[in-house]
């Protein structure tokens, strides 16, 4: 025999084994999901918002404000689907163009079995701690008014977090949209002496690992109003994005928030967010927040 032939007979007997072995490590998915053998796993995951972790499929909106850092956790109020995660934001203010970086640090997570195999996850215990995506977001501010600013956004998100255990997607996303925001007159209140809204609209897109659509193209439109006072602010908000797939990807999130500012420049939000349609998700938040300009931080 050859030392060619004997070479590819030797590597061949490895790949074997190799394949046997991980076909016995995945023999409960296989079960689960009646492999039929041939298919690539990837093939059977859902690419959508109701079947991910609720960071999978970010849905950007623009925020006006001075240059701050924030830390936040998110706490699941989900029994089937537990997780605490902890997030990190940079937002720098360039007067008419702003940058917003986001990355999902840590995510800690538990589901039940039936939510694992509807995601058709890999993970056998259904428990894990992963490192999630980096968001980039920039608007660049197109007319400002007296009480009218229009902005111009680009979204993008890395491929960074892991897609077997099904909660990231392993995969780029990116998104277009124009955000519209009003601020109103003063208002006769103590609490609160402005109010704004704020909508935008434009198409978002992100990448799966399907053979035949590769990607999935969607309507991306949020809707926002707040009330802002020298000590609260008050923020309610939705956001959507209507895909093609239409399994799944019609997510409308809503979010509810409530700041506190300090006369340091810092500020601590608790926030409720939770899934209107395709988002089966419900979790609190609390962040903090600290101005990298000084002053009260309003």
């Amino acid at each position: 025999m050859s030392c060619r032939a004997f070479c590819g007979v030797f590597f061949g007997l490895i790949l074997s084994l190799h394949s046997t072995d991980l076909s016995a490590q995945y023999q409960w998915w296989n079960t689960a999901q009646q492999w039929d053998g041939v298919t690539p796993w990837t093939e059977y995951m859902v690419y959508s918002h109701a079947f991910f972790g609720p960071n999978a499929l970010p849905i950007p909106s623009t925020e006006i404000s001075p240059s701050y850092f924030k830390t936040s956790s998110q706490l699941s109020l989900r029994s089937d689907d537990r997780f605490v995660t902890w997030h990190n934001e940079l937002h720098w203010n360039r007067s008419h163009t702003q940058i917003h970086l986001t990355h999902q640090s840590v995510e800690a997570y538990a589901t039940t079995l039936e939510v694992r195999d509807e995601r058709a996850s890999r993970e056998e215990d259904a428990r894990g701690v992963l490192a999630g995506d980096v968001l980039v977001d920039i608007s660049t501010r197109l007319w400002n008014g007296e009480r009218h600013q229009l902005f111009f956004a680009f979204h993008t998100k890395t491929a960074a977090g892991s897609l077997a255990q099904a909660r990231f997607t392993d995969a780029p996303g990116y998104a277009f949209y124009f955000s519209h925001h009003y601020q109103s007159l003063p208002l006769e209140g103590r609490l609160f002496d402005h109010w704004s809204a704020a909508v935008e609209a434009g198409f978002q897109v992100y990448q799966t690992h399907w053979i035949a659509y590769p990607q999935n193209d969607g309507f991306l439109g949020n809707v926002r109003w707040s009330l802002q006072g020298p000590r609260w602010e008050w923020h309610t908000g939705v956001r959507s994005f209507t895909g093609y797939f239409r399994q799944g990807d019609w997510a409308r999130i809503v979010d509810l928030q409530l700041d506190r500012k300090w006369d340091t420049g810092h500020r601590t939000r608790l926030g409720w967010t939770f899934g209107w349609n395709d988002f089966p998700f419900s979790f609190l938040t609390l962040s903090q927040q600290w101005s990298l300009e000084g002053g009260s931080g309003r």
